[in-house]
């Protein structure tokens, strides 16, 4: 489901599909420190478009007074349009301001997990680069496997670039070609769970 009703993101693709898609603790708060600032900018922006809003109140409500008919009219337009917009923009403040406490909460929820915390955020967010994305190459091989028993040699070619290439990843791809081969092949799953964690969830 596609709807946004407001939205950039619903908490349930926030704590699915986006943070809740992350391999580890400290991968997922990136992305939610990205969403978070993506919506504080929203909400700054809506702020400078209510103030244009209100002065454009201002001088369609002096135009009121024209002599001129047509004048008149227009202003009436435009402030029927402002009052609108004025309603449309009081309920998009409110949805975004809902999506942040939503980040803010799963963020706290995760800081104490997080293995790169004592560090500065660019830091942390750099230092954390290197294991997501030795777990998100092995999920993508359990996929694949999974799914058409072969990995496409461009993904290949991107895990093998992996400076965990040699010691996590390619024994993970033996490990599933073994169990396929079996008929055993269970997927992986993370050692933490976002909607779990926040109580979204009981993931039976």
């Amino acid at each position: 489901m596609t709807a946004k009703t407001g939205r950039l993101n619903h908490d349930f693709q926030i704590a699915y599909f986006l943070a809740g898609k992350c391999h580890t603790p400290d991968g997922a708060y990136a992305m939610l420190f990205d969403l978070l600032a993506d919506r504080k900018d929203a909400l700054n922006a809506a702020v400078v478009s209510e103030k244009r809003a209100r002065a454009a109140r201002l001088r369609a409500t002096e135009r009121l007074e024209s002599a001129n008919a047509a004048d008149r009219l227009d202003a009436e337009a435009e402030l029927d349009e402002l009052a609108h917009g004025e309603a449309q923009r009081v309920w998009l403040v409110s949805q975004a301001e809902a999506e942040v406490a939503f980040i803010q909460r799963c963020m706290r929820k995760i800081e104490p997990l997080r293995k790169y915390r004592p560090l500065p955020n660019a830091e942390a967010f750099e230092a954390a680069q290197r294991e997501e994305w030795c777990a998100e190459l092995v999920a993508r091989a359990e996929n694949y496997i999974a799914c058409q028993g072969a990995i496409p040699h461009d993904e290949f070619s991107t895990m093998r670039a992996h400076p965990d290439f040699s010691s996590r990843i390619m024994p993970a791809i033996e490990e599933c070609l073994d169990a396929r081969r079996t008929g055993g092949m269970r997927l992986s799953s993370a050692a933490w769970s976002l909607p779990k964690l926040i109580g979204l969830s009981s993931e039976e």
